[in-house]
């Protein structure tokens, strides 16, 4: 059976208010050290566990931090979440997360879990036209919000990829060793278009990258879309057989992939077609989950850390959270941090 404060204030011989400033560590209340001490050992004696959500009204916040990410079915935000749990948690935070049910391009729930829910701050995960108002509502304009993944040129705080670097050592490893037919391999057919508004950052800087590169080496870009606006594995498997299917003299000879989990589903396309990775196709990835360095020749791919994008970017959060709890106004500045990656050197390119 729970224990209530009351039950902790009568055994420690104090009032249930004495309680509750003792164990919410309100060092101004005016308590002696031996009240303090007899309360905590008390609450721990009795196994005390406080309402999260009363407490919360009473201090006008949750130590929760809302974490909107593109669903669990990339391992890449299975990495994320842990990520900034672990951030969190050094900080006395903890996190509710939110995911979109489809993908990075998928649009987060207008009803979603934070939706309405008090948390303190949020870190939202999107491309540069999604905006936390449009998926939080009012709720978005009371609290601060730090964005990942992508930079941004509207006005607020992000902590982004080296999604440009990252193409480039990409598509110039492709280059230097030798192949001539690189393609691009990506899911959304607006992320290739350059924005409609000029202030706006391009979706996909990998793919500018890659652009550039090309030209610079003399090489004609070559891109194709997905089978299905799709990041996931199967949809991978199906544009590597669809690649496998072309004539040799239309193959490419590498693909440089949107993310890792597509670049898996390829490589498993390919071999099943029977071609060898990279003998008869190279391919690369773009993310550096786990999976693979695991696959029968580990995948070269651009590793994009996911524990130090959740440090900065709580490092751009912290000092807002602070300024909302003594109730001053947030910082008018917009601050962008740039997260490098780096390429890995596996053996399919």
């Amino acid at each position: 059976m729970a224990i209530s404060i009351r039950e902790v204030a009568a055994q420690a011989g104090v009032s249930r208010t004495t309680v509750s400033q003792v164990l919410n560590n309100n060092a101004q209340a005016r308590i002696t050290d031996e009240t303090r001490e007899r309360v905590r050992r008390v609450a721990q004696e009795t196994g005390y566990r406080p309402n999260l959500l009363a407490r919360s009204l009473g201090r006008r916040r949750t130590d929760t931090l809302g974490l909107m990410i593109s669903g669990l079915r990339n391992p890449f935000f299975v990495s994320l979440l842990e990520a900034a749990e672990a951030v969190a948690l050094e900080a006395g935070y903890q996190v509710l997360a939110d995911t979109a049910p489809a993908s990075a391009l998928g649009s987060y729930s207008e009803h979603g879990r934070l939706r309405g829910w008090p948390v303190d701050g949020v870190l939202m995960w999107g491309f540069p036209h999604q905006v936390a108002s449009n998926y939080l509502g009012p709720q978005s304009q009371d609290i601060p919000v730090v964005y990942l993944g992508y930079t941004r040129r509207d006005g607020t705080c992000a902590v982004a990829f080296d999604l440009h670097g990252g193409g480039r050592q990409a598509a110039e490893h492709l280059v230097t060793q030798g192949y001539r037919r690189i393609t691009y391999l990506y899911p959304y057919r607006a992320g290739l278009q350059e924005p409609a508004n000029p202030s706006a950052e391009p979706a996909d800087l990998r793919y500018q990258a890659y652009r550039e590169v090309c030209r610079d080496a003399g090489l004609e870009p070559r891109t194709i879309l997905m089978p299905r606006e799709e990041e996931t594995r199967a949809a991978g498997l199906e544009a590597g057989l669809r690649l496998a299917a072309l004539a040799p003299s239309e193959r490419p000879d590498a693909v440089l992939c949107f993310n890792d989990v597509i670049a898996v589903g390829v490589y498993h396309g390919l071999r099943r077609a029977g071609l060898s990775v990279p003998g008869d196709m190279a391919v690369i990835g773009f993310d550096g989950i786990e999976e693979g360095r695991f696959l029968d020749k580990p995948l070269t791919t651009v590793v994009s850390p996911a524990d130090v994008l959740c440090r900065e970017a709580f490092g751009l959060l912290a000092p807002l959270l602070r300024g909302e709890q003594a109730g001053e106004a947030r910082p008018a500045e917009a601050r962008q941090v740039l997260v490098p990656t780096a390429l890995f050197r596996g053996e399919t390119a």
